[in-house]
């Protein structure tokens, strides 16, 4: 929220003046208020990279006022299949995180649905005991069974 006070006056909280959280000053001119913190215009700035967030978004992390950039790269959560960060909903499966657009089929590359199921099975076989198993594979509808 942005307001101007006369460059003369400064606002008045209770009988004292608002100060800038930022650099302790006085308040005069226009100022920027976060809940119940004031900042001057020039003192409201990223925390890591000094960017303007008058006009930008931001969040508030551990006391910190952070540009969306930074908040997402120190912060966010990348998607496992393509690398952009993730706003709003989120898949989770097999300890990997996706939008949902990106969470698809292995095997077909199609969207996933609900009764999409992800297995993962690790399991080792020497050649001979693979060998021995060929008989027992079946692979239908991008599915793998062992049946033993």
């Amino acid at each position: 929220l942005l307001f101007s006070f006369p460059f003369h006056s400064s606002p008045l909280r209770g009988n004292s003046p608002i100060v800038c959280e930022r650099c302790g000053e006085v308040c005069r001119g226009e100022v920027v208020r976060v809940k119940n913190t004031h900042f001057h215009v020039h003192c409201f700035t990223c925390q890591v990279c000094g960017c303007d967030l008058v006009h930008s978004g931001f969040f508030h992390h551990s006391g910190e006022y952070i540009c969306t950039e930074d908040y997402q790269r120190l912060y966010g959560t990348q998607c496992d299949s393509c690398d952009q960060y993730i706003t709003g909903e989120v898949v989770s499966a097999l300890g990997r995180t996706y939008h949902p657009h990106c969470f698809v089929c292995s095997v077909y590359f199609l969207d996933s649905s609900p009764s999409c199921v992800c297995v993962c099975v690790c399991v080792c076989f020497c050649v001979p005991t693979l060998q021995q198993l060929s008989d027992h594979i079946h692979f239908e509808n991008g599915c793998v069974s062992i049946f033993l």
